[in-house]
């Protein structure tokens, strides 16, 4: 890719600028957005790997980044592998994009405050400038018209923030794609997500992840320019709850094979490594997992033996860290602790 670091690149934007447009504002119905008609805040999560000694150090920095869309809203869970990864040699500018990027849209209605602290957040480790894109449409006068992009560790996602004009705060995935497999990366995510998107162009379209009155999950696609190659972060990938396996695994373009009980890997096109777990079985065990503390996480560089976690957000409410979030008010994630349902997130004023 044309860029380097410290530059800006006019050509490939990420979609960001639509965070305040119609898009942001479209909500689906709950059969829509769910798994056996239940909304799943927690469908798509990322696993985040790290060499030994720093998963606490990551995991701080993610938590205290969304804590200030929702305290209780834990999709990324860091562990640490077993022995220091070796780094591949360094790549040439044109295929240093990594293939993941995390957007996180904040309601501009608290101020420039908030948005400027978390700007500053971004200059201090463990977090590290990437590049800057260009960015087009109208800003408010404390922001750039540009979108810096950092990241936490070598092969993990990108990151970037951008402020919500009207509408909800949003979390959104984002997959940069070869140009010449789009239209095919396309078809697996709307097999594997079954769902429509919610807005598409030419190169990027938009997935409904979940969605309540204050906040949008979205799970989205940009292709990029031709000859341009996205890396795959081969520290992080991404997962995804999906109700029944074994009728998507034939369905699949690449290999899928068992790696626990209830998930599978497998692989888009591009070679963006995929999770796949069985929705049902995480039902049956999060009222177990529950009670217990984290289990072990597996962090052989290819997953073979990843057993299922639970998001802290799917502890009981009494079990939950009393934390205030950085609002008025606290947004509390209501939990069935039998099933493991999510109820609904509900802002509790202070």
């Amino acid at each position: 890719m044309e860029k380097q670091p410290g530059g800006e690149d006019d050509c490939v934007d990420s979609g960001a600028e639509t965070g305040g447009s119609e898009y942001s504002r479209m909500s689906s119905t709950s059969s829509e957005l769910s798994v056996e008609g239940i909304q799943d805040p927690f469908l798509v999560s990322v696993h985040i790997i790290t060499d030994p000694g720093e998963s606490k150090t990551l995991q701080q920095a993610i938590d205290k980044l969304l804590a200030w869309i929702h305290p209780d809203l834990q999709l990324f869970r860091v562990s640490e592998r077993r022995v220091p990864k070796k780094r591949r040699k360094p790549v040439k500018a044109g295929v240093s994009q990594p293939a993941l990027a995390i957007i996180l849209f904040l309601q501009e209605e608290y101020g420039e405050e908030p948005i400027l602290q978390l700007h500053e957040t971004f200059q201090r480790p463990p977090w590290h400038y990437h590049h800057t894109e260009l960015m087009h449409g109208k800003f408010l006068p404390y922001m750039p018209c540009s979108q810096d992009f950092y990241t936490l560790a070598p092969e993990t996602p990108l990151w970037a923030i951008r402020p919500v004009h009207y509408g909800k705060e949003m979390i959104r995935f984002t997959i940069y794609c070869r140009n010449e497999n789009f239209g095919d990366i396309l078809k697996l995510y709307e097999l594997i997500l079954k769902r429509p998107v919610c807005q598409k162009k030419a190169d990027f379209c938009v997935f409904p992840v979940y969605s309540n009155m204050e906040i949008d999950i979205q799970f989205s696609l940009k292709k990029l320019p031709k000859g341009q190659v996205p890396m795959t972060t081969e520290s992080a990938v991404l997962e995804f709850r999906v109700k029944d396996v074994g009728q998507l695994v034939p369905l699949l373009p690449n290999p899928c094979s068992p790696i626990s009980e209830d998930r599978w890997q497998t692989e888009d096109h591009d070679g963006n490594r995929i999770l796949l777990q069985q929705a049902r079985s995480w039902c049956r065990k999060a009222a177990k997992q529950s009670k217990q503390p984290y289990p072990p996480l597996s962090t052989d560089s290819h997953f073979t033996t990843l057993p299922a976690f639970l998001p802290q957000s799917h502890l009981s409410i009494s079990e939950q860290p009393q934390e205030m979030g950085q609002k008025k008010g606290k947004r509390v994630l209501l939990v069935n602790g039998s099933s493991g349902s999510t109820l609904s997130i509900q802002k509790v004023p202070r």
